[in-house]
């Protein structure tokens, strides 16, 4: 949701309430205001007919005055003291065949030794009618509001939140591999200035970090492989002197953890890349081909673990990613098949224009598959496997968004991946 159209939600919120608020007050008042100016215009009809009745006018009994049927003047015989009431009272309404509504003053005057009964009453304004005039008004107050906001919201957020939008679209495009900083730009909102110097220390310090970390990967990669190479060629010739068989199976040992411990090398400089994005690009790639090399390049090795092999591959299925990351991810998933698998096991593959799908049999997890994609993870833990495998292949389809999953059913394993938002037509 934008933050215009968040802000005019809150607003029309806020509008509502305080005008739903007001609207209750309103009526009241009016209500009110209404109710008493009538009963003033009839108590002051009644001292207009006492004042002329004290100046000597007469009136037949049931006289109209002035036309108004609604006027009653009335001599007793009896004497009353001078009394005045209030009230409401249902009228019926010829016009309209229906009890009304009135408000009635009657009062008892005693003028020139006569008693008169005055009494006049008229039709009062009903509460739905005010009520819906109310309602009216308000509706009509909220509809300018919403035009008015609308309309500001348009004419002014443009220029206003153009260098929230600038910033923000700077950041979207920010590539932390450049290896540059985004410089603030100037602007005369404090808050969009304050925003603009704090992106720029974070991008200089991001930057600055990526490059520490960088060269200290590349530096920690590089001085590892030399001790590692050195003790390996310093294995090779001790294997080349006269051993016993203990000896022969510790030097044996020693080589295979140094083999490890390089892969593990290689493993780790090659995430580390992953991550910091070196790998970034627009070519695209016929990952059919790659898989098809890929099988013919591990025909031993498949020979060697005894596995058959079924495949279903389509034809030409192009792919917007890296090149090397398109090997690296076939690689590790096909070893990651060989590799946990069982004798006389079988690997299924299938590649289409929607998905990439490898099955293989194997041994049932302990843990939950997912947990598999996380460093170091591993379904056996006294394997030979560094668990860095399916961790590569997690962040080069998340660099490259597509969806992955890992199932098991009945011994078989399945790392299915969704090619549909890096496939080209």
């Amino acid at each position: 949701m934008k933050l215009f159209t968040k802000f005019l939600l809150i607003y029309l919120a806020v509008s509502v309430v305080v005008l739903g608020i007001g609207g209750i007050i309103s009526y009241h008042i009016i209500k009110d205001e209404i109710d008493r100016e009538l009963k003033f215009e009839f108590l002051d009809r009644i001292d207009r007919v006492t004042y002329l009745l004290e100046q000597g006018k007469t009136f037949a009994k049931f006289r109209e005055l002035d036309q108004d049927e609604n006027l009653i003047i009335t001599p007793l015989s009896t004497f009353k003291e001078n009394n005045t009431q209030v009230s409401d009272t249902l009228i019926w309404d010829d016009r309209l065949e229906r009890e009304e509504k009135n408000v009635k003053v009657s009062a008892f005057r005693n003028i020139n030794d006569t008693t008169y009964f005055i009494s006049t009453y008229g039709n009062m304004i009903e509460s739905n009618d005010v009520r819906e005039a109310v309602i009216s008004i308000l509706l009509w107050i909220l509809g300018l509001q919403v035009l008015g906001a609308v309309g500001i919201g348009f004419v002014v957020s443009g220029p206003l939140f153009k260098p929230f939008r600038n910033t923000l679209n700077r950041i979207q495009n920010f590539q932390i591999n450049e290896k540059k900083y985004l410089k603030a730009e100037p602007t005369n909102v404090k808050e969009f200035r304050d925003l603009n110097i704090f992106v720029e220390e974070m991008t200089k310090k991001a930057v600055s970090d990526f490059n520490n970390l960088k060269e200290f990967a590349e530096n920690a990669s590089h001085e590892l492989q030399t001790p590692v190479a050195i003790a390996k060629g310093k294995l090779e010739l001790l294997t080349e002197t006269n051993l016993n068989e203990q000896q022969y199976s510790y030097v044996e040992k020693l080589e295979t953890t140094l083999n490890k411990l390089s892969r593990l090398n290689d493993s780790l400089a090659l995430l580390t890349k992953i991550e910091n994005h070196e790998f970034s690009t627009n070519e695209t790639v016929n990952i059919s081909t790659i898989i098809k090399d890929g099988i013919d390049a591990f025909q031993e090795l498949l020979s060697l673990n005894n596995l058959k092999l079924a495949t279903d591959i389509s034809d030409s299925v192009i792919l917007k990613i890296h090149p090397s990351l398109a090997e690296i991810l076939w690689s590790n998933l096909f070893r990651n098949a060989v590799n946990h698998n069982i004798q006389n096991g079988e690997i299924n593959i299938k590649l289409n224009s929607d998905y990439l799908e490898i099955s293989n049999t194997g041994k049932e997890l302990n843990t939950e598959p997912s947990v598999l994609f996380e460093r170091f993870k591993k379904g056996e833990q006294n394997s030979d496997s560094i668990g860095l495998g399916l961790s590569i292949v997690k962040r080069i389809v998340d660099q490259n968004a597509m969806p992955i999953s890992y199932t098991t059913e009945k011994n078989w394993h399945t790392v299915r991946i969704s090619l549909k938002s890096v496939k080209t037509d």
